[in-house]
């Protein structure tokens, strides 16, 4: 099995953050997990930038989806043919030209800080 994380990046249009939100944590995440039995679970984040390289996209959000497949490419396809499908529906709020799906694959084992606070 691969433990590891979709890491889906997304924006809103402009001015439709409260809906897209809305959407995305009311029908869109729940829609995902009924589909994906692999995806174990899901937490959103908003992002604000604290360093990043010229040219790197400014994305509003992150979605991380954790997921144990073993064959994630099967897991996406399936994904995109119910987004085609219309068994997960898209919003338009969503500013899809903007979207940008990573799966990270775990090197080792999560390391703790042990530095008395």
């Amino acid at each position: 099995m691969s433990n590891g994380q979709l890491l889906v990046f997304s924006n809103a249009k402009p001015g439709k953050e409260v809906e897209f939100n809305e959407w995305y944590d009311r029908q869109h995440v729940p829609d995902t997990l009924r589909l994906a039995p692999e995806i174990r679970s899901a937490r959103r984040y908003s992002l604000n930038s604290v360093a990043a390289a010229p040219g790197i996209p400014d994305w509003q959000y992150v979605t991380l989806y954790e997921l144990d497949a073993a064959d994630v490419s099967a897991v996406m396809q399936r994904m995109n043919e119910a987004m085609g499908a219309g068994r997960i529906p898209m919003s338009d709020t969503a500013e899809l030209s903007t979207v940008t799906v990573l799966h990270a694959s775990a090197l080792g084992e999560v390391v703790r800080n042990t530095a008395k606070r």
